[in-house]
């Protein structure tokens, strides 16, 4: 008997049965080996996440936000800590996921009452939510998590995925960036497009289109270069065409900063795109990566933290095959988003690009 019919239970037809084998094959598709956790694990979560399973910025006021529990949860799974996935994912829970639509109100503020005074969603924060539970249910065994990220997958699919000219492009919110929410509206952000959690969600909700997903997002890549140094900007206006965003700084800055760790981390086909980023980023700064003037094509700030430097060192190991300096090989956990992408990029060394 193979995997998936031992994992299938008679359930009611249509709808739920599909959903079952879907739960089931992606259980089926992976086996994880044990391995151990990644040293600078124990010290990112002393420092950056609560024991109730609350990740807060520290440099924020110390708010929590979908995308940290999202980056969390991929962490703690990639890592093997269930008993930190399980914390994580019961904050989210409770604190979070209170929309009744399986997306994550964006922001939950100490100061504030309700703490999660603003329950839009953010799209990238959900595709890492969904990600981190895809990964967690198929490394265990556990279906109620990837059922679960399902569920979040679909709900994407309905509520962040619309149609453009680029095809089926991510809206970083259900609400307020769509034609008639701002002058230049639809906007996009390209650091929204985390592929290898659309990947992951292709795997366990086939139902939401995420191959074409996946194209528009490379397709922005492409058509999204802009000024003397033919960068994309933070913020897109799909108004006509592609044009950097009116009301929004003209920066490749610290949205962006993630794309090359996304694009590292891809298909195969964001190679071409992952090698033109990075020649006209580091051109650009001097190859010291740096928040970048769109219009004027120079830097206006550098990029210092060891976070940032290692998603450019990322990055250069996946298009160059060059090693990642041995003092990026650990976490400082200084602040959490440069610890963050460092945490990332070090988890996607390992996993895609054990050479380097």
């Amino acid at each position: 008997m193979t995997c998936a019919a031992r994992l299938v239970r008679p359930v009611a037809s249509g709808g739920r049965r599909l959903a079952a084998a879907i739960v089931a094959l992606a259980l089926c598709a992976f086996v994880a080996p044990a391995r151990a956790q990644d040293p600078n694990w124990a010290l990112y979560k002393s420092r950056f996440i609560d024991p109730d399973g609350r990740l807060f910025d520290d440099s924020a006021d110390n708010v929590s936000h979908s995308e940290g529990q999202g980056y969390a949860l991929v962490l703690a799974a990639f890592n093997d800590d269930r008993d930190a996935f399980a914390r994580l994912w019961s904050w989210t829970l409770a604190n979070l996921e209170i929309r009744g639509d399986h997306l994550a109100a964006w922001r939950w503020r100490p100061e504030d009452q309700p703490h999660a005074l603003d329950k839009n969603n953010a799209t990238d924060g959900d595709l890492l939510i969904a990600w981190g539970l895809a990964e967690a249910g198929r490394r265990w065994r556990m279906p109620d998590y990837v059922a679960q990220g399902r569920q979040i997958a679909l709900a994407l699919g309905r509520k962040a995925v619309f149609p453009s000219r680029f095809g089926p492009a991510l809206r970083p919110g259900a609400a307020g960036f769509g034609p008639d929410d701002t002058a230049d509206g639809p906007l996009v952000n390209l650091s929204y497009w985390v592929f290898p959690a659309i990947d992951a969600l292709a795997e366990i909700a086939p139902e939401v289109d995420w191959a074409g997903v996946r194209g528009s997002g490379l397709a922005l890549f492409d058509a999204a270069r802009f000024g003397p140094a033919r960068l994309p900007t933070d913020w897109l206006s799909l108004r006509e065409g592609v044009a950097p965003a009116k009301d929004r700084p003209p920066v490749f800055g610290y949205e962006l900063v993630r794309a090359p760790l996304y694009l590292a981390w891809g298909p195969p086909e964001a190679k071409p795109r992952l090698a033109a980023l990075m020649r006209s980023w580091l051109d650009a700064s001097a190859g010291e990566p740096s928040v970048i003037d769109v219009d004027a094509g120079k830097p206006t700030q550098s990029f210092a933290d060891e976070g940032y430097l290692a998603v450019a060192a990322l990055a250069r190991c996946a298009v160059e095959g060059k090693k990642i300096p041995a003092e990026l090989r650990s976490v400082e956990a200084k602040r959490y988003y440069p610890a963050t992408l460092h945490m990332l990029s070090l988890t996607a060394i390992r996993l895609r690009y054990p050479g380097c």
